[in-house]
């Protein structure tokens, strides 16, 4: 309820357009703070784009990334069972 009531304060205080763009910004971000939200409307940052980041170069594949065929099931007495 405490971050309901600072979310109400925010509306009032820089008005609901503010916060609702500060907000649509923060979910873009995967972001869920109030504080976070306060700080954008302080520095009226909830208008800005987000930062498109690459991804780094030679990034090795993932850990446990399998191709497919490594999950296929066999039995005994089917072709290719080991």
């Amino acid at each position: 309820m405490r971050q309901v009531y600072a979310l109400l304060g925010l509306a009032r205080r820089f008005g609901p357009a503010r916060v609702d763009a500060a907000c649509a910004r923060a979910l873009e971000a995967e972001a869920v703070s109030v504080a976070l939200i306060g700080r954008m409307l302080a520095r009226a940052a909830e208008d800005q784009p987000l930062p498109r980041t690459p991804p780094f170069p030679g990034i090795p594949a993932a850990r446990f990334a399998r191709d497919a065929s490594h999950f296929t099931v066999t039995r005994p007495g089917q072709a290719g069972a080991r």
